[in-house]
C-alpha cells in the first residue's frame, strides 16, 4: 500500500500543487475563522483545545470549532452548506462544518493523493467508498488515522447504543491491533440482504398451466416449456428467452447467483462460508461444478442466453421495454424496478420465485447480513485539531432523530410523522411516511451520508399499493427467501479487517481471483471449458492454486481464529 500511495505522490508532486478537494466553499454567511483545516505536515493529533461537553450532551462546543469534512458530492444533494441537515447539526452542535467536495468517479484518487501526500489533510473523511480497509490499516499504522477506542469509551453515548443493538458491529470494526480507526454506516434491511432474487413470467406460466418449479429439474422443464410452446401467446414459438441476465452490471444481475445456491453456499461477490469453524469457498467444490454443468446444459439447450455473460443491465432492460410482448420468461435482479417503472404492467408479470432444491434437496437463498455495513464512513485525521468534537459529531449522528432527518429530511416537512396506530411495511408501528420522494435533488439531508444507525428502513407507513417499492421488496424477501437463508454464522464476512501486510497479499490475489472464477462461470457455462471434462476442471483448480486461492484462504482462517 505504501507503494501505491508513493506512486500518487509522484502523480501529485508532477500536478504541481494539489490545494483543496475539488469544490471547496465557504458557508452562507460565515469566514473561514478558526478552522481546523490541516496544516502543510499532518501532526499527530493531540487531545484538542476545545472543550467538549459529556456524554449525550449537546451543544457539544461552546467555543468556536470548525471541522472541515472530505466528502463525495452526492447528485441528489443540491447543496451541502444551504442545506436542513447542515444547519441542524451545526446549530446542535455548536460546531461549524466546511466541506471539500469532490465527484463520486474521483474520490478514490483523491483521497489517495491527499493520504500520499499527506499535506492539507481534512479534519474528516467521510467517504467508504473512496477509502478501503486495507487503507485504513495502512494510514492506521502510520498514524494518519487515529484509534477512537478512547473516544468511544470517554464520550461515547448514541454510539453505544448501536453497539448494544448490534453485536455485530464491535468485533468488525476492530482491526488486528485490537483498536477502532473508522465509524461505520449500517443501514438494516432484510431485503438488501437477501437481494439475490430470480423473477419468473406468471403470465407465461399461466399460458401454459405450469406450476411454479421447486427444483432444478422442474425449472429446467420450465424453461424448456417456455422456449417450445409459444409462452407470451403471439403465434411466434421462436421469439421467447426462456431464461436472461447480466452479468457485467446490475443488482445480483447475474443467473450464478441464484443457481449456484442450488448446489453450494454462494455468493458471487464473495465466494466464502463458514463451516465447522473453518474458511471455506464454494468455488472449488464438486458441488459447484455440477452447478456449472447445470449452467452449460441450460444454454446448451437454449434455456439461458448466452448474452447474459456478455451484457449490461442497459441492454437486458431494452429487451423489457419491447412494446408488443413480453420476450423474457425469467431473470435474475435484486429488483423488477431495475427493468422499467413499478407502475407499469410489464414487470407485474413477474413474480419472485424462491429458492430451487438442488441434488441433495436443499433449497438454499442467497444471503448476507454484511451489505448492511459501511465500515469505513467516518475517518479523523491526525490533522485534526479537536478530534474529541469530531468523535461526538459522529456519535450524534447515531441518534435516531439525525439518522432520520439524515435520510427522510425535515419532520413535518420531508416526512410525516405517522400515528400510533398505522404499521409499518415490516409489520411493526410505524415510524415515517416520505414525503420528499428519495433520490429527488434536494437541499433537505445528505442522502444518509455519514454515520447511521438506520434500523427503520423498512419502517414506512404500509400503504394499499403493494407495487410500492419497498413494500413490494419487503413482501418478496418475506414471502419468497428468508424461509430459506443460511444460518447467519455460515456467512463469511468481508468486511474483516486485516494486518497491512496481509491486506495487501490479500488485495493483489482477489483482484485477478475475482474477474478468473467470474470469467470461467462464463466458459464453463457457455460450453468454452467444459465442466464435464475431468481434466478442463482440474486446470481450473490448477490455475486457482496458481493465482493464490488457496493462500488466501490460510491468511482468513488466521484471522478468523483470532476474533474467535
Amino acid at each position: 500500500m505504501k507503494k501505491y500511495l508513493a506512486l500518487f505522490l509522484a502523480i501529485l508532486l508532477a500536478a504541481a500543487c494539489f490545494a483543496g478537494c475539488g469544490n471547496t466553499s465557504e458557508p452562507a454567511g460565515s469566514g473561514s475563522g478558526g478552522a481546523a483545516t490541516g496544516g502543510s505536515s499532518a501532526q499527530p493529533a493531540s487531545g484538542g483545545t476545545a472543550k467538549v461537553s459529556g456524554p449525550g450532551e449537546l451543544p457539544i462546543v461552546t467555543d468556536p470549532v470548525t471541522l472541515r469534512i472530505f466528502t463525495m458530492q452526492n447528485t441528489s444533494v443540491e447543496d451541502y452548506y444551504d442545506n436542513k441537515f447542515t444547519h441542524f447539526l451545526q446549530d446542535q452542535t455548536g460546531i461549524t462544518l466546511e466541506f471539500d467536495l469532490v465527484p463520486e468517479q474521483d474520490q478514490i484518487q483523491k483521497v489517495n493523493l491527499l493520504l500520499a501526500s499527506n499535506t492539507n489533510l481534512p479534519d474528516i473523511f467521510i467517504c467508504s467508498g473512496g477509502i478501503t480497509n486495507d487503507i485504513i490499516a495502512d494510514m492506521a499504522d502510520q498514524g494518519i488515522f487515529i484509534p477512537l477506542d478512547d473516544m468511544i469509551e470517554e464520550h461515547g453515548y448514541w454510539y453505544k447504543q448501536a453497539l448494544e443493538k448490534d453485536p455485530l458491529i464491535d468485533p468488525m470494526m476492530k482491526l488486528p491491533d485490537g483498536k477502532q480507526y473508522s465509524m461505520p454506516r449500517v443501514v438494516k434491511s432484510l431485503p438488501n440482504s437477501t437481494a439475490g432474487r430470480m423473477w419468473i413470467n406468471q403470465v407465461w406460466m399461466d399460458n401454459l398451466g405450469l406450476k411454479t418449479p421447486t427444483t432444478i429439474d422442474e425449472l429446467a422443464d420450465v424453461l424448456r416449456a417456455f422456449r417450445d410452446n409459444d409462452a407470451n401467446g403471439n403465434g411466434d414459438p421462436t421469439d421467447e428467452i426462456p431464461f436472461i441476465g447480466a452479468s457485467i452490471t446490475g443488482w445480483n444481475s447475474a443467473p450464478d447467483q441464484f443457481i449456484m445456491n442450488a448446489f453450494v453456499q454462494y455468493n458471487r461477490d464473495n465466494i466464502y462460508y463458514i463451516k465447522d469453524g473453518k474458511i471455506e469457498s464454494g468455488i472449488d467444490k464438486d458441488e459447484y461444478r455440477q452447478g456449472l454443468i447445470y449452467m452449460n446444459m441450460l444454454c446448451a439447450e437454449g434455456l439461458l442466453d448466452p448474452a447474459t455473460f456478455t451484457q449490461d443491465q442497459t441492454q437486458l432492460t431494452q429487451l423489457f421495454d419491447n412494446e408488443d410482448i413480453a420476450l423474457v420468461g425469467m431473470a435474475p435482479g435484486g429488483g423488477t424496478f431495475q427493468w422499467a417503472s413499478m407502475d407499469e404492467d410489464r414487470v407485474r408479470e413477474y413474480v419472485p420465485l424462491s429458492p430451487v432444491a438442488g441434488p441433495d434437496g436443499t433449497r438454499r437463498a442467497f444471503y448476507n447480513p454484511y451489505t448492511d455495513y459501511r465500515v469505513n464512513e467516518f475517518v479523523i485525521t491526525s490533522a485534526c485539531k479537536n478530534p474529541e468534537a469530531a468523535f461526538k459529531l459522529a456519535d450524534f449522528m447515531y441518534s435516531r432523530e439525525v439518522c432520520m432527518r439524515n435520510r427522510l429530511g425535515e419532520p413535518g416537512v420531508d416526512f410525516r410523522i405517522p400515528d400510533a396506530s398505522e404499521k409499518g411495511i415490516d409489520g411493526d408501528p410505524a415510524s415515517y411516511d416520505p414525503i420528499l420522494l428519495w433520490g429527488s435533488v434536494q437541499k433537505s439531508h445528505w442522502n444518509e451520508v455519514g454515520p447511521a444507525y438506520n434500523d427503520f428502513d423498512n419502517n414506512g407507513v404500509l400503504g394499499d399499493n403493494p407495487y410500492e417499492l419497498q413494500q413490494y421488496l419487503w413482501n418478496a424477501m418475506e414471502n419468497y427467501y428468508l424461509p430459506y437463508i443460511p444460518a447467519p454464522e455460515s456467512v463469511y464476512n468481508n468486511l474483516t479487517f486485516y494486518t497491512v501486510e496481509d491486506a495487501r497479499k490479500m488485495s493483489d490475489v482477489w483482484s485477478t481471483l475475482r474477474d478468473y472464477q467470474r470469467e470461467s462461470v462464463a466458459k464453463f457455462a457457455t460450453g468454452v471449458i467444459d465442466p464435464n471434462s475431468d481434466s478442463d476442471w482440474q486446470q481450473y483448480l490448477a490455475e486457482l492454486e496458481n493465482i493464490g486461492h488457496w493462500d488466501r484462504i490460510e491468511i482468513m482462517q488466521a484471522r478468523y481464529d483470532q476474533t474467535k
